[in-house]
Protein backbone atom coordinates (compact mmCIF):
# COMPACT_ATOMS: atom_id res chain seq x y z
CA UNK A 1 0.00 0.00 0.00
CA UNK A 2 1.30 3.05 -1.30
CA UNK A 3 1.82 6.29 1.16
CA UNK A 4 0.75 9.89 0.60
CA UNK A 5 3.71 12.14 0.67
CA UNK A 6 4.33 13.48 3.89
CA UNK A 7 6.33 15.88 5.93
CA UNK A 8 8.61 13.52 5.58
CA UNK A 9 10.31 14.33 2.29
CA UNK A 10 10.88 18.25 3.30
CA UNK A 11 12.68 16.66 6.64
CA UNK A 12 14.89 13.86 4.19
CA UNK A 13 15.89 17.01 2.03
CA UNK A 14 16.84 18.98 4.86
CA UNK A 15 18.56 16.13 6.32
CA UNK A 16 20.70 15.80 2.79
CA UNK A 17 21.74 19.65 3.04
CA UNK A 18 22.57 19.44 6.49
CA UNK A 19 25.43 15.74 5.59
CA UNK A 20 26.62 18.04 2.80
CA UNK A 21 27.50 20.77 4.64
CA UNK A 22 29.03 18.34 7.30
CA UNK A 23 30.82 16.55 4.84
CA UNK A 24 32.52 19.54 3.17
CA UNK A 25 33.67 20.53 7.10
CA UNK A 26 35.34 16.96 7.65
CA UNK A 27 36.53 16.27 4.14
CA UNK A 28 40.70 15.59 5.20
CA UNK A 29 42.46 17.39 1.94
CA UNK A 30 41.97 20.41 0.57
CA UNK A 31 41.27 18.96 -3.03
CA UNK A 32 38.31 17.03 -1.65
CA UNK A 33 36.87 20.35 0.15
CA UNK A 34 37.26 22.65 -3.05
CA UNK A 35 34.72 19.76 -4.70
CA UNK A 36 32.48 19.57 -2.35
CA UNK A 37 32.46 23.23 -1.84
CA UNK A 38 32.03 23.93 -5.42
CA UNK A 39 29.15 21.35 -5.46
CA UNK A 40 27.15 23.07 -2.42
CA UNK A 41 25.27 26.09 -3.51
CA UNK A 42 23.88 23.54 -6.44
CA UNK A 43 22.96 21.08 -4.37
CA UNK A 44 21.09 23.43 -1.90
CA UNK A 45 19.69 25.48 -4.12
CA UNK A 46 18.21 21.30 -5.88
CA UNK A 47 16.97 21.03 -2.77
CA UNK A 48 15.36 24.54 -1.84
CA UNK A 49 13.50 23.63 -5.31
CA UNK A 50 12.29 20.22 -4.42
CA UNK A 51 11.30 21.41 -0.70
CA UNK A 52 9.09 24.62 -2.40
CA UNK A 53 7.95 22.40 -4.99
CA UNK A 54 6.80 19.97 -2.23
CA UNK A 55 5.36 22.44 0.24
CA UNK A 56 3.29 23.81 -2.68
CA UNK A 57 1.74 20.75 -3.55
CA UNK A 58 1.22 19.92 -0.01
CA UNK A 59 -0.80 23.14 0.08
CA UNK A 60 -2.58 23.32 -2.76
CA UNK A 61 -2.75 19.76 -4.72
CA UNK A 62 -6.14 18.55 -5.54
CA UNK A 63 -5.31 15.04 -5.69
CA UNK A 64 -3.53 12.50 -3.39
CA UNK A 65 0.29 11.95 -4.03
CA UNK A 66 1.70 8.64 -3.42
CA UNK A 67 5.20 9.20 -1.66
CA UNK A 68 6.78 6.14 -3.73
CA UNK A 69 5.28 7.98 -7.00
CA UNK A 70 6.82 11.14 -6.27
CA UNK A 71 10.09 9.38 -5.64
CA UNK A 72 10.29 7.55 -8.43
CA UNK A 73 9.34 10.84 -10.43
CA UNK A 74 12.47 12.84 -9.12
CA UNK A 75 14.73 9.92 -9.69
CA UNK A 76 13.75 9.70 -13.00
CA UNK A 77 13.45 13.49 -13.73
CA UNK A 78 17.28 13.20 -12.56
CA UNK A 79 18.52 11.23 -15.00
CA UNK A 80 16.30 12.98 -17.88
CA UNK A 81 17.82 16.41 -16.87
CA UNK A 82 21.10 14.70 -18.27
CA UNK A 83 22.09 15.34 -21.83
CA UNK A 84 23.27 12.21 -23.83
CA UNK A 85 22.28 8.77 -23.43
CA UNK A 86 20.97 7.86 -20.08
CA UNK A 87 18.01 5.66 -18.31
CA UNK A 88 16.56 5.11 -14.94
CA UNK A 89 15.26 1.13 -15.56
CA UNK A 90 12.92 0.06 -12.81
CA UNK A 91 13.26 -3.81 -11.35
CA UNK A 92 11.19 -5.08 -14.16
CA UNK A 93 12.71 -2.82 -16.77
CA UNK A 94 16.39 -3.78 -16.04
CA UNK A 95 15.18 -7.97 -16.28
CA UNK A 96 14.09 -7.05 -19.23
CA UNK A 97 16.84 -5.17 -20.64
CA UNK A 98 19.09 -8.13 -19.63
CA UNK A 99 16.58 -10.54 -21.23
CA UNK A 100 17.81 -8.50 -24.19
CA UNK A 101 21.26 -8.52 -23.66
CA UNK A 102 21.40 -12.03 -22.98
CA UNK A 103 19.17 -13.14 -26.49
CA UNK A 104 16.73 -14.12 -23.88
CA UNK A 105 13.34 -13.93 -25.08
CA UNK A 106 11.38 -16.94 -23.24
CA UNK A 107 13.06 -20.01 -21.30
CA UNK A 108 12.88 -21.82 -24.52
CA UNK A 109 13.32 -19.65 -27.03
CA UNK A 110 16.95 -17.47 -27.90
CA UNK A 111 16.74 -14.11 -29.67
CA UNK A 112 18.44 -14.37 -33.35
CA UNK A 113 20.21 -11.03 -33.72
CA UNK A 114 22.12 -12.08 -37.13
CA UNK A 115 20.15 -13.26 -40.52
CA UNK A 116 21.85 -13.80 -43.78
CA UNK A 117 21.42 -14.96 -47.88
CA UNK A 118 23.46 -15.53 -50.84
CA UNK A 119 22.92 -12.54 -53.54
CA UNK A 120 24.52 -12.67 -56.51
CA UNK A 121 28.49 -12.97 -56.32
CA UNK A 122 27.77 -11.22 -52.66
CA UNK A 123 26.56 -12.31 -49.46
CA UNK A 124 23.95 -10.39 -47.13
CA UNK A 125 24.20 -10.26 -43.27
CA UNK A 126 21.56 -8.26 -41.81
CA UNK A 127 22.59 -7.33 -37.79
CA UNK A 128 19.16 -6.56 -36.45
CA UNK A 129 20.40 -6.00 -32.72
CA UNK A 130 23.78 -5.98 -30.79
CA UNK A 131 23.37 -8.60 -28.00
CA UNK A 132 26.14 -10.62 -26.64
CA UNK A 133 25.72 -13.70 -29.03
CA UNK A 134 26.38 -11.24 -31.84
CA UNK A 135 29.54 -12.01 -32.81
CA UNK A 136 29.15 -15.61 -32.66
CA UNK A 137 25.96 -14.91 -34.96
CA UNK A 138 27.70 -13.24 -37.05
CA UNK A 139 30.65 -15.49 -37.55
CA UNK A 140 28.90 -18.15 -38.54
CA UNK A 141 26.96 -16.39 -41.24
CA UNK A 142 30.21 -14.61 -42.84
CA UNK A 143 32.10 -18.17 -42.71
CA UNK A 144 29.00 -20.22 -44.20
CA UNK A 145 28.62 -17.48 -46.79
CA UNK A 146 32.42 -17.63 -47.13
CA UNK A 147 32.18 -21.49 -47.49
CA UNK A 148 29.63 -20.69 -50.45
CA UNK A 149 32.71 -18.70 -52.14
CA UNK A 150 31.17 -15.12 -51.49
CA UNK A 151 33.64 -12.35 -52.56
CA UNK A 152 31.81 -9.26 -50.84
CA UNK A 153 29.52 -9.32 -47.89
CA UNK A 154 27.17 -6.29 -47.48
CA UNK A 155 26.63 -6.04 -43.76
CA UNK A 156 23.30 -4.03 -42.85
CA UNK A 157 23.27 -2.26 -39.85
CA UNK A 158 20.06 -0.29 -40.15
CA UNK A 159 17.91 0.69 -37.63
CA UNK A 160 20.26 -0.90 -34.79
CA UNK A 161 20.19 1.63 -31.47
CA UNK A 162 21.93 -0.99 -29.15
CA UNK A 163 24.97 0.63 -27.41
CA UNK A 164 26.65 -2.67 -26.84
CA UNK A 165 29.96 -1.71 -27.83
CA UNK A 166 31.77 -4.69 -26.86
CA UNK A 167 29.73 -6.69 -29.28
CA UNK A 168 30.12 -4.57 -32.28
CA UNK A 169 33.99 -4.20 -31.59
CA UNK A 170 34.23 -7.88 -31.87
CA UNK A 171 33.03 -7.92 -34.96
CA UNK A 172 35.06 -5.27 -35.97
CA UNK A 173 37.97 -7.57 -34.90
CA UNK A 174 36.93 -10.02 -37.38
CA UNK A 175 37.33 -7.73 -40.46
CA UNK A 176 40.10 -5.54 -39.63
CA UNK A 177 44.23 -5.98 -39.26
CA UNK A 178 46.19 -4.77 -36.07
CA UNK A 179 45.40 -1.26 -35.28
CA UNK A 180 48.45 0.48 -36.05
CA UNK A 181 47.46 4.07 -36.37
CA UNK A 182 45.00 6.43 -35.48
CA UNK A 183 43.90 5.85 -31.31
CA UNK A 184 45.94 2.59 -32.00
CA UNK A 185 42.55 0.82 -31.39
CA UNK A 186 39.13 -0.35 -32.60
CA UNK A 187 37.63 2.53 -30.37
CA UNK A 188 38.50 3.91 -27.18
CA UNK A 189 36.36 5.51 -24.65
CA UNK A 190 37.52 8.41 -22.84
CA UNK A 191 36.24 9.78 -19.39
CA UNK A 192 35.34 13.83 -19.21
CA UNK A 193 39.24 14.18 -17.29
CA UNK A 194 40.48 12.65 -20.77
CA UNK A 195 41.59 9.23 -19.29
CA UNK A 196 41.05 6.36 -21.25
CA UNK A 197 38.33 4.23 -19.23
CA UNK A 198 38.32 1.55 -22.06
CA UNK A 199 40.49 0.15 -25.31
CA UNK A 200 38.57 -1.91 -27.42
CA UNK A 201 42.07 -3.66 -28.97
CA UNK A 202 42.33 -5.48 -32.60
CA UNK A 203 43.95 -8.21 -33.74
CA UNK A 204 46.08 -9.02 -37.11
CA UNK A 205 43.66 -11.47 -38.48
CA UNK A 206 40.99 -9.39 -41.18
CA UNK A 207 39.49 -10.23 -44.16
CA UNK A 208 40.93 -9.63 -47.65
CA UNK A 209 37.47 -8.89 -49.77
CA UNK A 210 35.69 -5.93 -50.14
CA UNK A 211 33.00 -5.17 -47.61
CA UNK A 212 29.85 -2.76 -47.84
CA UNK A 213 27.50 -1.50 -44.65
CA UNK A 214 23.90 0.43 -45.27
CA UNK A 215 23.52 2.26 -42.60
CA UNK A 216 20.68 4.73 -42.13
CA UNK A 217 19.15 7.76 -40.05
CA UNK A 218 18.39 5.28 -37.27
CA UNK A 219 21.63 3.94 -37.23
CA UNK A 220 22.45 4.50 -33.99
CA UNK A 221 26.16 3.73 -31.36
CA UNK A 222 27.36 0.32 -31.95
CA UNK A 223 26.20 0.13 -35.48
CA UNK A 224 27.94 3.67 -36.36
CA UNK A 225 31.12 2.25 -35.07
CA UNK A 226 30.95 -0.81 -37.11
CA UNK A 227 30.35 1.24 -40.01
CA UNK A 228 32.95 3.65 -39.08
CA UNK A 229 35.70 1.66 -38.40
CA UNK A 230 35.45 -0.60 -41.52
CA UNK A 231 35.73 2.39 -43.35
CA UNK A 232 38.70 3.94 -41.57
CA UNK A 233 40.61 0.75 -41.23
CA UNK A 234 40.12 0.92 -45.28
CA UNK A 235 37.87 -2.48 -45.11
CA UNK A 236 35.11 -1.55 -46.79
CA UNK A 237 32.95 1.75 -47.65
CA UNK A 238 29.53 3.24 -46.49
CA UNK A 239 26.09 3.49 -48.56
CA UNK A 240 22.88 4.46 -47.35
CA UNK A 241 22.00 8.08 -44.64
CA UNK A 242 24.07 9.47 -42.82
CA UNK A 243 23.49 8.05 -39.13
CA UNK A 244 21.99 9.21 -35.77
CA UNK A 245 25.29 10.43 -34.21
CA UNK A 246 25.96 8.81 -30.91
CA UNK A 247 29.57 8.08 -30.49
CA UNK A 248 29.36 7.99 -26.20
CA UNK A 249 29.94 5.28 -24.16
CA UNK A 250 27.57 4.00 -21.36
CA UNK A 251 27.82 1.74 -18.29
CA UNK A 252 25.39 0.39 -16.52
CA UNK A 253 25.12 1.14 -12.74
CA UNK A 254 23.16 -1.52 -10.87
CA UNK A 255 20.88 -0.06 -8.20
CA UNK A 256 19.67 -1.61 -4.54
CA UNK A 257 15.99 -2.22 -5.47
CA UNK A 258 17.07 -4.26 -7.97
CA UNK A 259 16.86 -1.60 -11.12
CA UNK A 260 19.33 0.32 -12.83
CA UNK A 261 20.91 3.24 -14.46
CA UNK A 262 22.47 2.88 -17.39
CA UNK A 263 24.95 6.30 -17.63
CA UNK A 264 26.94 7.42 -20.26
CA UNK A 265 30.58 8.09 -19.11
CA UNK A 266 32.74 8.76 -21.94
CA UNK A 267 33.28 9.43 -25.18
CA UNK A 268 33.71 7.10 -28.02
CA UNK A 269 36.83 6.96 -30.29
CA UNK A 270 37.11 5.54 -33.39
CA UNK A 271 39.85 4.05 -34.99
CA UNK A 272 40.22 7.66 -36.47
CA UNK A 273 40.18 9.55 -33.48
CA UNK A 274 37.71 11.94 -34.94
CA UNK A 275 34.34 11.64 -33.33
CA UNK A 276 30.97 11.00 -34.93
CA UNK A 277 28.90 12.04 -31.75
CA UNK A 278 26.36 15.22 -32.45
CA UNK A 279 27.30 14.21 -36.56
CA UNK A 280 26.80 10.84 -37.25
CA UNK A 281 29.03 8.90 -39.93
CA UNK A 282 28.29 10.33 -43.29
CA UNK A 283 28.08 7.38 -45.89
CA UNK A 284 30.32 7.11 -49.09
CA UNK A 285 27.46 6.69 -51.20
CA UNK A 286 24.54 8.77 -50.14
CA UNK A 287 21.32 6.80 -51.13
CA UNK A 288 17.60 7.31 -50.24
CA UNK A 289 15.23 4.08 -48.81
CA UNK A 290 12.83 4.71 -52.15
CA UNK A 291 10.35 1.54 -50.63
CA UNK A 292 10.08 0.17 -47.23
CA UNK A 293 10.22 -3.63 -47.91
CA UNK A 294 11.99 -6.92 -46.94
CA UNK A 295 12.63 -8.03 -50.79
CA UNK A 296 16.34 -7.04 -51.66
CA UNK A 297 15.76 -6.93 -55.21
CA UNK A 298 13.38 -3.90 -54.55
CA UNK A 299 15.75 -2.47 -51.52
CA UNK A 300 17.41 0.59 -53.41
CA UNK A 301 20.19 1.02 -50.16
CA UNK A 302 20.93 -2.52 -50.98
CA UNK A 303 21.01 -2.27 -54.57
CA UNK A 304 23.55 0.76 -54.40
CA UNK A 305 25.81 -1.33 -52.03
CA UNK A 306 25.73 -4.50 -54.15
CA UNK A 307 26.55 -2.44 -57.54
CA UNK A 308 30.18 -0.53 -55.43
CA UNK A 309 31.06 -3.94 -54.34
CA UNK A 310 30.40 -5.61 -57.12
CA UNK A 311 32.45 -2.76 -59.02
CA UNK A 312 35.51 -3.43 -56.67
CA UNK A 313 35.58 -7.17 -57.57
CA UNK A 314 36.49 -6.08 -60.89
Amino acid sequence: MHKKISVGLTVTLTILTIIATVLVTTAVTMNIYSDLVSDIPQREQMYGSLAEIDNIVRNNYYGAAEEESVNDGIAKGYIAGLEGVNRLLSPAEYTDYKNRIDGIKNEDTKAVSVSYSLFGNSGYIKISDFINSTPDEFRNAYDTLKNNSVSSPIIDVRNTDSINIKAAAEIIDMIVPLATEGTQSIATAVDRDGKNIEIFSADSDSVNIPVSVIVNEKTCGAGELLACDIRDFGKGTITGKTTAGNGTYQKVFELNDGGAVILTVAKLLPYSGNSFDGTGVTPDYACKLLKETDDLNEDSQFLQAYAVVTSLQK
